[in-house]
């Protein structure tokens, strides 16, 4: 009934999921190349097979490796001449000339180099076009191989729908024993394993997964998706392990940053400048950011843990889990969600209280209700509403919340499917779904909230991301010299932003759609279960006859040193949120 759905936000940096990080890496010095040929250093956080000879039919022997040095005086050398004096410009235009052949010069070098300026000059979508046509040529290519942790830091800059792990996932996994990425192994096999993790090729994904180290700051990331690929996998106790450790590395990260801050500040009152505390060498730094990520990952981990305690049968171990998703968290109200239903379902395991567990689960459907989530839908806790008052013999009350469903959610599944007739075309749908996103849509205010609701999903946003970071491209590019843009490097520069910018459009608008559909389907699906419990309740209301005069008191709530009981006024407050207990008494004769 419950799933862990991955709906992990964008690194500031790292992707805008995946969404600046303080990840620290160091800066890949590859051997064959000259140093300045190293990707920058990262934020701390399945290749081609060989081409066959089509007259031989043998494997095409290796490419040569690319030249330590380019020619003293050649056109390459003034590129990269320019490139180490950070005129990336001038090394911009150089390196297209080259690769484009307008210029003698080595062409694949001079390809690999434009990639790299064009990161260097914030043109990142530009440089992820360069750096894929290296991909595509597969190892026959002289620079493939060092493309790979351009990539890794093109993954950092770009969100997720820019599919920068899908190039990633080109590579085999033994490309990543090669001792050019000593430095930056780590950030590899995470993205690599993420990659076949999400094309559920599970034994792959976790093997690389397995291998990020401890003091890795990909460490609790790749944890993660490892609890993730075990659960999918039906392995429970690897994953309850992986995600204890997410839980464990997170607070051992946090006490760090803790002691680092209470030194800091010592250091401050006593006037002294300039200094900053020592690390050990296996320690990560930690910024805010990268403090922020790591707590997403964390709370992600607790409804990992949720979601497999809950599956087997384990619902009080489940509901720990939930209630330590903080009001903060992005997760918060998937949190409550799943404590409501696996508070219903502790009547099967502890009868005796079941009292307690059904206040508890109105409790929690309370809290989903309340103002300050006005635009969320969660139309099924209408449905464990009303289950839990037929489960105590309130049939009246329990049609009022039937008729409460009926009342708000065919009309609303009406305005979603009208919202899609308006926009057949997904590039429409983008435009539709942007304005109603920022609330300027035209359509009627209700429609408008409904749709908005439907929208209000963190997958999504990182598609939105996308295009967002495209337009600051584009803008960038305007921005730019008369002689850069004029340049064939501009000319590829446009070209790309305006591909990208269409498909990304495109795809947003798909995405926005699977969401709408998605929300139709449900409620669809909940209006048929609905008919179900109203049924029963008007069968069960027949049968009732007379209520019991005197009806059992409540049973009063568990609490401990920690909380107090207030009588609810009507007034919702937010440190009250997950903690409603709605009275509620059993009148069933039997």
């Amino acid at each position: 009934m419950i799933q862990l759905t991955q709906r992990l936000r964008r690194r500031s940096s790292l992707l805008s999921v995946v969404p600046a990080s303080a990840l620290g890496l160091m800066l890949l010095a590859a051997p064959t190349v000259d140093a300045a040929d190293g990707p920058p250093p990262p934020p701390p956080p399945g290749g081609e097979p060989a081409k066959e000879d089509p007259v031989a039919g043998a494997p095409a022997p290796p490419p040569a490796p690319p030249t330590t040095v380019a020619p003293a005086g050649s056109p390459m050398a003034q590129g990269e001449a320019a490139y180490k004096a950070e005129d990336y410009e001038g090394a911009a235009i150089q390196f297209h000339k080259i690769a484009d052949g307008e210029i003698p010069g080595d062409v694949p070098r001079g390809q690999f180099w434009l990639g790299k300026a064009l990161y260097k000059l914030g043109f990142y979508s530009a440089s992820l076009s360069v750096f894929d046509e290296i991909v595509q040529a597969g190892p026959s290519h002289p620079f493939h191989k060092l493309t790979l942790p351009w990539l890794a830091s093109l993954s950092r800059e770009l969100p997720e729908g820019a599919e920068v792990l899908q190039k990633v996932g080109t590579y085999k996994p033994t490309d990543l024993e090669s001792e050019e990425f000593d430095e930056v192994r780590d950030e590899l096999y995470y993205l690599l394993g993420r990659f076949y993790y999400e094309k559920a090729d599970l034994a792959q994904g976790i093997a690389l997964l397995e291998q990020v180290p401890k003091n890795s700051d990909y460490f609790i990331p790749a944890k993660f998706f490892l609890g993730m690929a075990y659960t999918r996998d039906y392995k429970g106790e690897p994953a309850v392990a992986a995600f204890k450790e997410v839980l464990s590395r997170s607070q051992s990260l946090r006490e760090a940053a803790a002691k680092d801050k209470k030194k800091k500040k010592k250091v401050k009152v006593k006037g002294k400048k300039g200094k900053k505390a020592k690390r050990g060498k296996n320690k990560t730094s930690i910024e805010l950011s990268f403090e922020q990520e790591m707590r997403q990952y964390e709370h992600l981990a607790r409804l990992g843990l949720a979601n497999i305690f809950y599956m087997v049968g384990k619902f009080n171990t489940s509901i720990y889990h939930l209630d330590k998703v903080p009001l903060e968290s992005a997760y918060f109200l998937d949190a409550v969600h799943w404590a409501a239903w696996a508070e219903f379902r502790m009547v099967e395991v502890d009868e005796d209280n079941a009292n307690r567990h059904y206040q508890r689960t109105l409790g929690y459907v309370h809290t989903l209700n309340a103002p300050f989530f006005e635009d969320y839908l969660y139309p099924d806790s209408l449905k464990l509403k009303a289950v839990t008052y037929y489960f105590n013999c309130r049939y009246d009350t329990a049609k009022y919340t039937v008729d409460e469903f009926d009342r708000r959610y065919p009309s609303t599944q009406k305005d979603l499917q009208g919202i899609l007739e308006q926009a057949p075309e997904d590039f429409q749908l983008y435009d539709l779904a942007l304005k109603i996103r920022n609330e300027e849509s035209g359509l009627d205010p209700f429609v408008e909230q409904v749709a908005l609701k439907a929208l209000q999903d963190k997958q999504l946003g990182k598609y939105f991301a996308y295009v967002t970071e495209l337009e600051r491209e584009i803008d960038l590019f305007e921005d730019m010299a008369a002689g850069f843009k004029n340049a064939g490097v501009g000319e590829r520069v446009t070209e790309d932003l305006d591909l990208s910018l269409s498909q990304a459009r495109e795809a947003t608008g798909a995405e926005a759609r699977s969401r709408i559909t998605g929300m139709i389907k449900e409620i669809s699906d909940l209006k048929i279960e609905m008919i179900k419990v109203k049924y029963e309740i008007l069968e069960k209301r027949k049968q009732q006859k007379g209520l019991e005069q005197y009806p059992p008191k409540p049973q009063k709530p568990k609490i401990d040193a920690e909380h107090e009981i207030y009588k609810y006024n009507g007034e919702y407050w937010q440190d009250e949120l997950g903690y409603y207990r709605y009275e509620v008494t059993s009148i069933c004769k039997d």
